[in-house]
């Protein structure tokens, strides 16, 4: 029989909106999930994460819960507008204190912390500006990365730049069911290209600051299989991979756009020559961040 391996990690991962409650308190800002969930007919039956489970308030009751079950490591994301409630600039330092309160509780347990910089809650104060849409967003996750570092790479040793890329663009910019509530293709790409940059950008800073840990992104892996043999299940499985996998694996290891799938896209929005195949924005090359 397998067996994991020894240094496998046992845990469980939640989302700052998804958890934290608090959603005004020691003035922290407005996320566009705070706005958004309050407009009428957003969310189920008016749901919002104003409370949630009010980790932000009983995170040591959590974290006494997540020891009793066993788990060896949490993975919690950080909201940036509680940290920084203008996106960037003056530090809310209530909010830092929690973060730093949570990691130390964590470790007083023998759980290890895991932070995710980014879990869809964009400070409404960058939506204001363009949000993904435009590259100043990419260069303020920049700055809010190395705060993160700065107070917490001391502590923390696992970091991932960006939680499912493919469902906040997919849902915020295609079919409009998460804020920024966009229907536009195009628009979607344009973002999403600047969260590759904003995650290029944030591995950057990483290793610069030369944080004893390790960093990478969480993503949803959707492989595909062609119904039948056919060329024409076969072509449409190769676009299911290109548009799910490559679209958003290859610009971080590669540093370049799946090709066919780029020709596509520039053929329907052709003013896109920021998209161009020779794009670097990958993290494993000297070359990059040119865009």
């Amino acid at each position: 029989m397998a067996a994991f391996p020894h240094n496998f990690l046992w845990g469980a991962a939640t989302a700052a909106y998804q958890v934290e409650g608090g959603h005004d308190a020691d003035d922290k800002g407005p996320s566009i999930w705070d706005i958004y969930s309050h407009l009428p007919g957003t969310t189920f039956e008016g749901t919002t994460g104003d409370i949630a489970v009010d980790h932000y308030h009983r995170f040591r009751e959590d974290v006494a819960l997540m020891a009793e079950m066993g788990l060896q490591s949490y993975r919690f994301s950080i909201s940036w507008p509680r940290l920084l409630p203008a996106g960037r600039g003056k530090v809310n330092e209530a909010g830092a204190q929690f973060y730093s309160d949570l990691i130390d509780e964590l470790l007083a347990h023998n759980i290890e912390p895991m932070i995710t910089l980014y879990h869809w809650d964009l400070p409404q104060a960058l939506q204001d500006e363009g949000g993904w849409e435009v590259r100043t967003t990419a260069e303020a996750f920049a700055e809010y990365s190395r705060l993160c570092y700065a107070r917490f790479g001391s502590r923390v040793k696992l970091w991932a730049t960006f939680n499912e890329t493919i469902v906040f663009i997919g849902h915020g910019y295609i079919n409009g069911l998460h804020p920024p509530a966009v229907r536009d293709p195009a628009r979607a790409i344009q973002a999403c290209h600047h969260v590759f940059i904003a995650h290029a950008l944030a591995v950057k800073a990483f290793r610069e600051m030369a944080v004893a840990g390790e960093i990478g992104f969480v993503n949803v892996l959707q492989p595909h299989t062609p119904l039948t043999d056919s060329e024409a299940d076969i072509k449409a499985t190769e676009l299911a991979d290109a548009i799910h996998t490559h679209w958003l694996y290859d610009p971080v290891l590669k540093g370049t756009y799946p090709a066919d799938l780029l020709a596509q896209t520039q053929a329907l929005w052709g003013y896109l020559a920021l998209l161009q195949a020779t794009t670097r924005c990958s993290v494993t090359t000297a070359a990059t961040l040119s865009v």
